[in-house]
């Protein structure tokens, strides 16, 4: 019998490079950054944000399917709605660029034509519209045909580059039987054809469900129940996560539940995320300075660590009241000061120190006569011309820096390494020297040293001396570079 060899030469070995999938890159980190800048206290939210994000830049993906469909369950007031709203700012720079519906809305189902829209013959009917062929200035009115409109859903995030939907739907559990429905295809099929015959698509949109399920019980197992002899326990995370399974199940068939890419039950907040929320609150009120206060009547204020002290214990660690105490204690008193009738009004450019004894029960407000952080010398940022939306948000950007370089006069700075990488050589040659001339002179951004790559991958590199608050407008101002703190290791002496 013959028999054949194969002599067939072994193939070689192939250079795989095994990928690490469990370091986040740059431009992920940044993303994560500024979600935990806005959401505290909430790493599975975190996680969700992380998750919409790959989908919405995979190539990949199942376009059948919506980009996410995430029941967040939770007590009131621990960032469930918010969730949507911060997806909505990291997407689209803008939290209200949503659309909200509310389930409790449509118990009745009359009230289903506000999302399906009216059938020919019915009152509120309108002829489909292709939103692709119709222009700004249409887009920009209101669509009183449907809520979830294609044209709807584009009208709140336009101006915007990116093409993803967020739906925000307010105690999902509350719904009546044919919203429940409604929603039901949407989530199998990705779209949705309306009463006028339009198709919306629903593949670009990530789904917000908010829910207070099994939040009743949870309550009455931590009251211990009834009696004197009950006690009072605190349940673990854990404990609460497997009463919402349970309720889960109860309350939806697995039909629904095998539609939900994620149940995710909020977090009960410790009194280090409370004061995390606090610092974000008062951020906004500065931000609030910047933006509303009129050109040359902008101040600075300055909130002492004891100040917000005093405002967390006032909270008693519930973040639900923390808008009420800082109305209460500082914008009340603010507005005291801003008053035009007020002889000892705060002016442009004065300094509003605010700060807690340690003992009363109020906070004292203090004022330095034009020691607030102003600086006119912005020659730099051609931002401002004129009192259009676009360029006051210049005029912001203006101001912000401002502060940023009078603040670094007397912060504590560390290095830097910034990294700016370019997609053609025409970029790199108009951006580079760009970003060196804005770090210098517009940012006051010391600069130790640079390199610059000259062939592909076209990218600068600074070796920069700079404050905290200094590099992230620089960011903001060039969304793509990278920053990276420099740890230095200790070089032990020699005896």
């Amino acid at each position: 019998m013959n028999t054949r060899t194969n002599n067939a030469a072994p193939e070689r070995e192939l250079p795989f490079v095994v990928v690490n999938l469990d370091t986040m890159t740059p431009a992920e980190e940044q993303y994560a950054e500024r979600f935990d800048s806005r959401l505290i206290g909430q790493p599975e939210a975190r996680q969700i944000a992380l998750d919409v994000r790959a989908k919405y830049r995979n190539p990949l993906r199942n376009k059948e399917y919506p980009l996410g469909v995430y029941y967040c369950v939770g007590k009131s007031r621990r960032g469930k709605s918010l969730l949507a709203q911060v997806l909505a700012e990291l997407f689209h720079g803008n939290k209200k660029a949503l659309t909200r519906i509310t389930a409790e809305d449509y118990l009745d189902d009359s009230q289903m034509s506000d999302l399906t829209g009216a059938t020919p013959k019915y009152v509120g009917y309108r002829a489909p519209v292709d939103v692709s062929k119709m222009s700004s200035e249409e887009l920009a009115k209101t669509d009183g045909y449907s809520k979830v409109s294609q044209w709807n859903r584009t009208r709140v995030r336009l101006g915007s580059k990116e093409f993803i939907d967020v739906v925000v739907i307010e105690e999902f559990e509350k719904s009546g039987y044919d919203f429940f429905k409604f929603w039901m295809e949407i989530f199998d099929k990705g779209a949705k054809t309306l009463g006028n015959g339009e198709e919306c698509d629903f593949s670009n949109t990530v789904f917000i469900l908010t829910s207070n399920i099994g939040m009743e019980r949870v309550e009455r197992e931590e009251k211990g129940g009834i009696g004197f002899t009950s006690t009072q326990k605190t349940l673990t995370h854990k404990e609460i996560v497997n009463i919402v399974s349970q309720e889960m199940k109860r309350a939806y068939k697995p039909e629904f539940r095998n539609r939900l890419d994620g149940v995710v039950v909020f977090r009960e907040l410790s009194n280090e995320d409370v004061a995390k929320i606090v610092d974000v609150e008062v951020d906004k009120i500065e931000q609030r300075i910047v933006d509303q206060m009129p050109r040359g009547q902008d101040f600075t204020l300055d909130v002492q660590a004891s100040a917000r002290e005093f405002l967390l214990a006032k909270t008693g660690g519930e973040v639900a009241e923390l808008k009420r105490v800082i109305e209460t204690h500082v914008m009340t008193s603010l507005g005291r000061m801003l008053d035009p009738d007020n002889e000892e009004r705060i002016q442009g450019g004065d300094l509003v120190r605010v700060n807690w004894d340690g003992k009363s029960d109020k906070l004292t407000f203090a004022i330095a006569r034009g020691h607030g952080d102003v600086d006119g010398n912005l020659e730099g940022l051609k931002l401002y011309g004129g009192d259009t939306a676009g360029s006051l948000r210049g005029l912001s950007l203006q101001r912000r820096v401002a502060r940023a370089r009078m603040q670094a006069r007397r912060e504590a700075e560390k290095e830097w390494n910034l990294v700016l990488t370019f997609a053609s050589k025409d970029e790199f040659e108009e951006e580079a020297p760009a970003l060196i001339h804005d770090v210098k002179s517009v940012f006051e951004i010391r600069v130790k040293g640079y390199a610059i790559m000259e062939e592909a991958p076209y990218s600068v590199t600074l070796m920069v001396v700079a404050s905290d608050d200094q590099i992230k407008l620089a960011k903001e101002l060039y969304p793509e570079l990278e920053a990276k703190p420099i740890t230095r290791a200790l070089v032990p002496v020699k005896k």
